[in-house]
């Protein structure tokens, strides 16, 4: 990857629908030498173009991130596990205080506590749970940040 091909990431990391032909100039590459270097950064680089949602557009106003630690050896299953459920947003395996940490959205409390007590609670192997209920986000960026 070069610097034309950072350039190309950053901007379409800004909006991923800026046209070809606005890259092109700003990278002062041709509207087809633009389309393959995205074409190869999608193989190599970029995992997906997707859309940021505000999550309280489609009901889902309550944050939640949880801290677990599991028995022994059963990370990986819990953790499996804990992404086929519809409200949990983000799973990941850590080194530190807890084993797994999970982000979740409701849309109220009521339905958090029913998603925590009633499927979250229930899987076999977690052995600690901690809830912190978020009440503000004051930054959310999926993108990489590059130099």
């Amino acid at each position: 990857m070069d610097e034309t091909d950072a350039k190309i990431l950053r901007m379409l990391m800004k909006n991923s629908r800026t046209p070809y032909r606005e890259i092109a100039k700003e990278a002062g590459i041709s509207d087809v030498a633009v389309h393959k270097r995205i074409k190869k950064l999608e193989s190599e680089v970029i995992k997906a173009f997707t859309v940021l949602i505000r999550q309280q557009a489609l009901g889902k106003s309550t944050t939640c991130i949880l801290g677990i630690k599991c028995a022994a050896g059963e990370v990986g299953e819990i953790a499996a596990k804990l992404a086929e459920i519809e409200d949990v947003t983000e799973v990941y395996t850590t080194f530190g205080e807890y084993d797994l940490v999970v982000k979740l959205r409701s849309g109220d409390i009521s339905t958090l506590r029913e998603v925590v007590e009633g499927k979250i609670s229930s899987i076999p192997g977690i052995h600690q749970l901690r809830a912190s209920i978020v009440f503000e986000c004051y930054k959310e960026k999926p993108e990489l940040v590059m130099c």
